[in-house]
């Protein structure tokens, strides 16, 4: 019953939310307060500037707005942009030209997985006014096309595991025996014939069971066995692309120099993802207003996170921006983005 209660204390009437909604919106593209003048300006509303300024007054005892200086307009605080967006906004897809612009490309740069992250990243970045950080797809069950030995220099030697995806995971290391050329091609042809076009999830399962029953004949099989599932597990931060930092600057809310330089730092050194929550696997965005991001550098900042699935992987977005980020039309780019990863990954980057 109590929460009951709450509930209903939560709730606006139809002509707060309307004001609420109509606020949000035009705080958004303008940055500057809004009075009740500017409402009237809006002809969104029936009524006069003196009933304006008494439903303004309302949510701002309520919490939803706040006013910053005496006789200014008011703005939405961060409980005012959480009811705006869980109850009132209405997500907008982008615009056909916008569409078509990232369209156009895909064609061309669609087996690249590389470029095509780092295409998205940017037409997000642009589109938002905001920071981007986009993840390539993460790995689940996937399949080994083939493996290749190079030899670096004497007994030191590169494993080069080629996956789907176009994923390729290499790694490095010295030999505890001489090494020839035959020795090299025949462990190429051995690891092949055992590990080609085998599920990963497999492979591990044999190599740590040791249930591969190969290393007698070739001398150094075993040695790389023992470093197998290392180049499988290894992660890079390159794993991310990250894009639009410039894009903060136009925001005088978060261009303070100490956050900024804090945020600047994160990014610099690979830990900016780790701070930020892990999306839904719904395909349903997340948002995250504020404080509600858990650290300090982020409380004028808000962030949408959505993540794309494939047949066997999956992906992150963010997009991080201020608390007046324009939550109808970033939703809305998002999620088209997201939709368009998914078929990329389903009929592209399949098995």
């Amino acid at each position: 019953m109590k929460y009951v209660e709450e509930q209903k204390r939560q709730e606006l009437k139809s002509r707060e939310e309307k004001v609420l909604k109509w606020l949000v919106r035009d705080y958004t593209v303008s940055g500057c307060p809004v009075g009740s003048s500017r409402l009237v300006e809006m002809d969104y509303f029936q009524v006069g500037s003196a009933t304006l300024r008494h439903v303004l007054s309302d949510l701002e005892m309520a919490g939803y707005l706040l006013q910053p200086h005496t006789s200014a307009g008011r703005i939405p605080t961060d409980k005012g942009y959480r009811y705006f967006v869980d109850r009132l906004m209405q997500t907008e897809p982008p615009e056909q030209g916008i569409r078509q612009d990232y369209e156009a490309g895909l064609d061309d740069i669609s087996r690249d997985l590389d470029r095509l992250i780092k295409n998205t990243a940017q037409f997000l970045g642009d589109m938002s006014h905001a920071l981007v950080l986009m993840s390539h797809p993460q790995v689940h069950a996937t399949r080994i096309r083939s493996v290749a030995l190079h030899e670096l220099d004497k007994d030191t030697i590169l494993l080069i595991v080629h996956m789907s995806l176009e994923q390729i995971k290499t790694i490095a290391f010295e030999l505890e025996s001489s090494l020839t050329r035959s020795m090299l091609r025949d462990a190429e042809n051995i690891l092949n014939d055992l590990f080609a076009d085998m599920d990963i999830e497999d492979v591990q399962n044999m190599v740590e069971t040791g249930s591969t029953d190969v290393a007698r004949k070739n001398p150094i099989i075993d040695q790389i066995l023992k470093r197998f599932n290392n180049a499988l597990s290894t992660t890079s931060s390159s794993d991310y692309r990250i894009y639009g930092a410039h894009q903060l600057l136009h925001y005088p809310e978060i261009a303070d120099p100490l956050n900024l330089e804090y945020l600047l730092e994160a990014i610099e050194t690979d830990n900016l993802q780790r701070y930020l929550p892990t999306p839904l696997r719904t395909g349903k965005p997340s948002i995250f207003i504020g404080r509600e991001l858990g650290r300090s550098i982020f409380n004028n900042m808000s962030l949408v996170s959505i993540a794309y699935n494939g047949s066997d992987c999956s992906g992150e977005i963010h997009i991080l921006g201020p608390t007046r980020m324009a939550y109808e039309r970033i939703i809305g780019l998002a999620e088209f983005t997201a939709g368009k990863m998914e078929t990329l990954m389903k009929t592209k980057y399949s098995k």
